[in-house]
């Protein structure tokens, strides 16, 4: 039979509380994720300083177009009343599911040269929208940007 000394016990609680303390840390606020450098690289040039509205909410302009990233708390958003809410335009809309994006991602093309992903993950939503002529470049690009931010959480 194995003894414990009286450290053990306490340096496994403080290991415990330290993964707990992690798993609960407070998500990335939308700047944080949508940097100037990637607004650049998904824009085609250089932005304006970035709108930051309390964390929710970044976005960064050119003269001609924009990108934004909204992260909105959503506890308790099942993935397939999101699923539903999103696809209420249907397919004909050009609204595409992109498997393993979050626990339920969808690319939305809303014309007028505005493309948005839509993706719950761990209890929030993330809304990335960029406004520029789509290309498959872009579409790639966004889904990877999209990726590496999900990582974050």
């Amino acid at each position: 039979m194995r003894v414990y000394s009286a450290l053990t016990v306490p340096a496994a609680l403080a290991v415990l509380l330290m993964y707990a303390s992690a798993a609960h840390a407070a998500a990335p606020k939308a700047c944080d994720l949508l940097t100037s450098q990637i607004a650049t690289s998904l824009l085609g040039g250089p932005v304006s300083a970035p709108t930051d509205v309390q964390g929710m909410l970044c976005s960064y302009g050119t003269k001609t177009a924009t990108v934004s990233l909204a992260v909105v708390d959503s506890p308790g958003m099942a993935a397939a009343d999101f699923t539903r809410a999103n696809m209420a335009g249907g397919r004909s809309s050009g609204i595409e599911q992109i498997p393993g994006l979050g626990d339920a991602g969808f690319f939305i093309p809303a014309g007028g040269d505005h493309n948005t992903m839509n993706v719950l993950y761990h209890n929030k939503v993330l809304n990335f929208g960029v406004q520029k002529k789509l290309t498959p470049e872009l579409k790639s690009q966004m889904i990877q940007t999209m990726k590496q931010w999900l990582a974050k959480f």
